[in-house]
């Protein structure tokens, strides 16, 4: 789940790709580059959910794919990356141990 930092609104994304340093993110309406976000991953490895903020790296307009929504209409998709900031050396030690438990290589 995506929330901006000042609560704006809160919305779904799906994480593509994931590092230590950030992610690429497809989202159903834009973000906007230099935008502060937060987002919380579930992970193998906690009981509560990482929770970290980022920054909106780059930023793509919405673009038609060839998927269909659920009423059978090409679906759209925004695509995003975030560049992490890690609180805490625990924070990015719970993110480490994220990716090892998923297989990152």
């Amino acid at each position: 789940m995506l929330r901006t930092e000042r609560g704006t609104w809160e919305r779904p994304g799906t994480v593509i790709d994931l590092h230590l340093a950030g992610a690429g993110l497809e989202t159903d309406e834009p973000l906007v580059a230099g935008e502060r976000v937060t987002i919380a991953f579930a992970t193998p490895t906690l009981w509560d959910p990482l929770v970290l903020t980022a920054v909106v790296a780059w930023a793509h307009p919405l673009a038609t794919t060839n998927e269909l929504d659920a009423l059978g209409r090409p679906r759209s998709i925004a695509r995003s990356g975030l560049a992490f900031d890690y609180p805490t050396p625990d924070a990015t030690l719970a993110m480490f141990e994220m990716l090892v438990a998923i297989g990152f290589e």
